[in-house]
């Protein structure tokens, strides 16, 4: 099945093979990516974890477009956006507490995209402790406002 007949409830996380954490507001955002994403195969084997807990296993995913209006050919304002359709695999669902357990390891894994150099304690062990006070997906996908596959 694909991202769109799965039926998934935004905001939606993704969790990729090296313990990334990236954001979809929406449909939208979930299928469009920049040129290195599809050549660097990045969202291959990313667990989907939709606002309600819900989670499918990215299998497959491949270009069948190109996203954005012919303006945003002739101006530069980043790198090509491809439209892209995933192959997904059903998984059991997951609980908020794990939803959080998966987030923090992946914000310890790549804690210096949370705070100044510096600033580790003062900045970095707050935010934790906020995800892990959260009470919906949707709260860390607010709080952390992770990236999306456009700009890459």
């Amino acid at each position: 099945m694909n991202c769109a007949d799965a039926g998934l409830h935004y905001p939606v996380l993704g969790f990729t093979r090296d313990l990334q954490i990236w954001g979809f507001k929406d449909l939208d955002a979930l299928t469009r990516c920049g040129p290195r994403t599809l050549r660097e195969n990045y969202q291959a084997d990313m667990e989907l974890i939709d606002a309600d807990g819900r989670r499918w296993r990215v299998r497959t995913f491949k270009r069948i477009g190109r996203a954005g209006s012919w303006l945003s050919l002739l101006l530069p304002f980043g790198p090509p956006q491809s439209r892209i359709e995933h192959e997904l695999e059903a998984m059991e669902p997951v609980s908020i507490q794990e939803v959080q357990r998966r987030t923090c390891a992946s914000m310890e894994a790549f804690s210096e995209n949370y705070f100044d150099a510096g600033e580790r304690e003062a900045e970095f062990a707050p935010l934790l402790a906020q995800v892990n006070r959260t009470r919906k997906i949707a709260d860390i996908y607010e709080l952390l406002q992770p990236d999306t596959f456009e700009p890459h």
